[in-house]
């Protein structure tokens, strides 16, 4: 039987076995596999600009710093009506009270709070929050704005600081009754108490943690003025606690 490859001839000078290897593989080997196909043409890319949803576009946008303080400056007159009414209840009155707010695109106030207040009148303080309400304010841009603003109250006779420890049944009792003002309204309150000599409630505040605790303050400062405390002496007494 014929051999398929012929034997080949050893060329001088190289090794039989070199001569044996190339030649099969040029000769008698498989042959070759076809080349790869030419790779596909690259994508051209698309520019895509992500779109913003009503959900995830910002809500909170700027407010002019200067024109902020004139419009709280403004409403001055009538905090200073606000708190000359609550001293001619409350003698003692005083404390520090921050003002938070919302305002919309068109300068209305969307919410008012006090974001923190130890006054320990809650008259006193609504009458500053209508103020702050029926404010025109600057308008924002960018989205609803947001301010605050901060002032102390130096009290016409400083009344005796209360030591909260003894006033443990009373807030016990409070906390307990003011759980049913919540009505799903999570956070901490604080509330602030004048007690007078005889130990009943001569003015009450509570601050809510958010605007949305605004119902749930005014239910528990009715609910406090109904208790009676520990006096704290001669003169009327102040404390504060967390509810």
């Amino acid at each position: 039987m014929r051999s398929p490859c012929p034997p080949a001839r050893h060329p001088r000078g190289l090794p039989p076995l070199v001569l044996i290897t190339a030649i099969f593989v040029a000769a008698c080997g498989s042959p070759p596999p076809p080349p790869p196909p030419p790779p596909p043409p690259p994508t051209p890319a698309v520019e895509t600009r992500p779109t913003e949803s009503a959900s995830t576009q910002s809500e909170i946008g700027g407010m002019n710093e200067e024109a902020t303080e004139r419009a709280f400056q403004s409403i001055g007159s009538a905090i200073q009506e606000c708190i000359a009414a609550g001293t001619a209840r409350v003698k003692p009155l005083g404390g520090t009270v921050t003002i938070a707010l919302r305002v919309g695109s068109d300068g209305a106030a969307k919410w008012a709070y006090l974001k923190s207040s130890n006054l320990g009148d809650r008259a006193t303080e609504k009458c500053i929050l209508d103020a702050v309400r029926a404010k025109a304010w600057p308008k924002p841009l960018g989205g609803d704005g947001l301010a605050e603003k901060s002032f102390e109250l130096a009290a016409q006779s400083e009344p005796i600081a209360i030591d909260e420890e003894r006033e443990k049944r009373p807030i016990a009792l409070v906390r307990k009754e003011a759980f049913k003002c919540r009505k799903g309204v999570r956070g901490t309150f604080t509330a602030t108490v004048y007690v007078r000599t005889n130990g009943a409630v001569l003015a009450t505040s509570v601050t809510p943690p958010h605007a949305k605790g605004e119902d749930a303050a005014d239910c528990m400062a009715e609910i406090i003025k109904k208790v009676k405390f520990v006096p704290g002496g001669n003169r009327t007494g102040k404390f504060s606690f967390e509810l």
